[in-house]
């Protein structure tokens, strides 16, 4: 196990058990970002705990050949702007759950499946009460890779989110699973988008994309409220089961999260 601390003063492992390797560059003087190189050597779990104000970090992680990881993020606070750059060898598996609580978010994040075989799931949940947007780009650059894209929103306040992924395969590179699934329910008047793109250029690929922005049903929250559950805590309950749906780690503080816009 790994945990890994991001604040506005430093950047540091504060547990470690050697299968990662981490290097923090000194601030681009011109540009004002952080870069974060990590590597993952072996099979292993990586906490990521961000806490910040203002500032731009670049992060990078390297999944070497064979290895499985998982890597479970919070992120709390406000202005970020993250740019993430996934390598992923031959025969590996990155698993990302990725939980935000923040104030405007531009964030981009690149995947590349460079390794017949590389497979990442990754899963994002945001309860977003001001401007977030989200830009993916998953290149399948070897065969039988496999990538599947999860984003699920909750839009309050005076929220507005954007999910923009773009998918590529390019042509003889065979056997590829490419999947996309993007929901926001939105409970303002605000404007949200979800943009999937496919790319494909080769024929032998199997390639799925889902987009769903809309409230909970009036079907969903009538039948809790049969049960004498009011409407707000059955559109709590909804959320819980919404964002909760394929995390494992950081559920007390996902679960604290929401609690704090519903109490």
């Amino acid at each position: 196990m790994n945990k890994l601390l991001i604040s506005n003063d430093k950047i540091f492992l504060v547990e470690s058990d050697e299968k990662v390797l981490l290097e923090v560059d000194d601030n681009n003087k011109f540009l004002d970002v952080q870069n974060v190189k990590i590597k993952i050597c072996e099979n292993t779990d990586l906490i990521i705990e961000s806490n910040i104000f203002d500032k731009k970090i670049d992060i990078c992680v390297n999944v070497l050949e064979g290895v499985c990881a998982n890597i479970y993020e919070l992120k709390k606070g406000d202005n970020y702007k993250f740019q993430y750059k996934y390598y992923l060898e031959e025969n590996s598996y990155l698993n990302v759950e990725k939980i935000n609580d923040v104030n405007n978010i531009l964030e981009m994040t690149v995947i590349n499946l460079n390794g017949e075989k590389a497979r990442i799931d990754y899963n994002l949940k945001t309860i977003s009460n001001s401007l977030e947007k989200y830009n993916f780009l998953v290149y399948h650059n070897a065969n039988k890779t496999v990538s599947y894209i999860n984003n699920n929103g909750v839009n309050i306040s005076d929220g507005s989110l954007e999910f923009n992924v773009s998918s590529f395969v390019p042509n003889n590179i065979k056997k590829c699973d490419v999947n996309q699934s993007g929901r926001i329910i939105n409970n303002t008047d605000n404007t949200c988008t979800i943009k999937p793109n496919l790319f494909i250029d080769e024929e032998d690929v199997v390639a799925n994309h889902s987009a769903l922005i809309g409230t909970f049903s009036f079907d969903e929250i009538f039948y809790l409220m049969s049960r004498g559950i009011s409407k707000k805590d059955s559109e709590m309950l909804l959320t819980k089961g919404f964002l909760f749906k394929g995390i494992n780690y950081h559920k007390e503080e996902l679960e604290e999260i929401i609690n704090k816009y519903w109490r």
